[in-house]
């Protein structure tokens, strides 16, 4: 019907109880990116996932391509004014060197005992998980080792570029609990005057992607400035 909401509408909006400032140490993050002239979401996505996560209140929280941890600053800042801490967050990153600065940013709001980094491949990590799935499917209580992920994630964030952003949200997909839900960037669209193929490919494989996702998830965009939010989360039957 005309005018009928999406059904991510409500879920993806933004949230006017929230202070729309930058947090004092996601700010710092992001003069020290500029410094190592890397680059993360633009501040319009990273606040819109903070309202989102505030909304839900997830439990189980992953993110991966944790980088130097500038979205994770914001996510730190709103556990910590509104003490609703999820029971696991976990930041998923490959980059060895900014394990440590990840470490700093825990350190730093004395959330150790319910965050974790884990430097190491995303699709590595899952596979891992695969394999611990199958090795205790029989009697899951019976387990000494802890699963490397949670075994039903509610929010899983992929922020790890257009190269490898496809694959990562495939092996993303199956990990989500019933009402989990994952959130991403969507990739620029290649101009005529692109000339990088791989990049064209990888847009094209997105698209691919996106349609075969729709036939079991709700699929939601969110235009912003400087980039668009897309929403994940599996049809309600």
């Amino acid at each position: 019907m005309e005018g009928e909401l999406h059904p991510l509408d409500t879920l993806l909006s933004k949230n006017e109880m929230l202070s729309r400032k930058e947090p004092e140490i996601a700010a710092n993050i992001g003069e020290q990116l500029q410094h190592m002239n890397l680059q993360s979401l633009p501040i319009s996505l990273r606040r819109r996932i903070r309202d989102i996560i505030a909304r839900i209140n997830p439990q189980t929280v992953i993110e991966v391509g944790a980088g130097i941890g500038h979205l994770s600053a914001w996510l730190f800042d709103l556990w910590q004014d509104n003490d609703l801490q999820p029971e696991r967050y976990v930041m998923v990153e490959s980059g060895g060197k900014f394990g440590v600065i990840l470490k700093r940013l825990v350190e730093r709001h004395d959330a150790s005992k319910w965050s974790q980094i884990l430097v190491t491949d995303w699709t590595d990590l899952v596979g891992r998980q695969r394999a611990w799935d199958a090795a205790h499917a029989s009697n899951a209580k019976a387990a000494v080792e802890m699963p490397p992920l949670a075994t039903s994630i509610d929010i899983c964030i992929i922020d790890v570029g257009w190269k490898n952003q496809n694959e990562c949200i495939m092996a993303a997909i199956p990990l989500l609990g019933k009402d989990g839900l994952l959130l991403t960037a969507e990739p620029e669209v290649p101009t005529e005057n692109d000339s990088d193929e791989d990049k064209i490919t990888a847009f094209n494989e997105w698209i691919t992607l996106i349609k075969l996702v729709h036939e079991t998830h709700d699929v939601g965009f969110v235009p912003m400035f400087n980039g668009t939010l897309v929403g994940i989360k599996r049809k309600q039957t």
